[in-house]
């Protein structure tokens, strides 16, 4: 059976990596390498917690974070983005649930669901804006700020830390 705390966690994760693709799972990559269990948990969890991928994931979630704010910015809701978002958000719920041991398949569901609806929500809260360079910028700010708390408290829930 799988926790209430890991599947909204899930839930959470899911939600940031809609609004950026990268950010959950380099957030999950680094909680899980810092933990002194992690080499006995459940794949995907093993792969996302190694060094490599915390190599690849931090440059990845950064550029991100800049390029979102910028004019050439692609639509973060157009077939590819999508696929990748729910693709990024399913494998970030499904490292945690294999860091707890727990079955991966509803986490996944749930998080690859989540990331899906807020791609679709905040870009519907920015696109009105996106002529407005500065007030773009600063909205994207702000939903950078919100997918950090919102990451970081489900973060701490999907593995039971205060």
């Amino acid at each position: 059976m799988t926790s209430s705390n890991l599947l909204w966690g899930a839930l959470a994760l899911g939600a940031v990596t809609g609004m950026r693709s990268m950010l959950a799972p380099m957030m999950v990559s680094r909680a899980l390498a810092a933990r002194d269990d992690i080499d006995g948990a459940d794949e995907p969890a093993r792969t996302l917690a190694s060094h490599r991928a915390q190599q690849f994931l931090m440059p990845m979630a950064a550029a991100e974070l800049l390029g979102d704010k910028m004019r050439f910015a692609p639509d973060r809701t157009i077939l590819p983005s999508m696929l990748f978002r729910a693709l990024s958000g399913g494998v970030t719920a499904a490292a945690l649930a294999g860091a707890r041991r727990e079955p991966i398949w509803l986490p996944a569901l749930i998080g690859a669901t989540a990331a899906l609806v807020a791609s679709e929500i905040g870009l519907s809260m920015r696109k009105s804006y996106q002529s407005n360079w500065l007030t773009n910028a600063a909205l994207g700010l702000t939903e950078d700020c919100l997918a950090l708390a919102v990451g970081s408290a489900g973060l701490r829930r999907a593995l039971n830390e205060r």
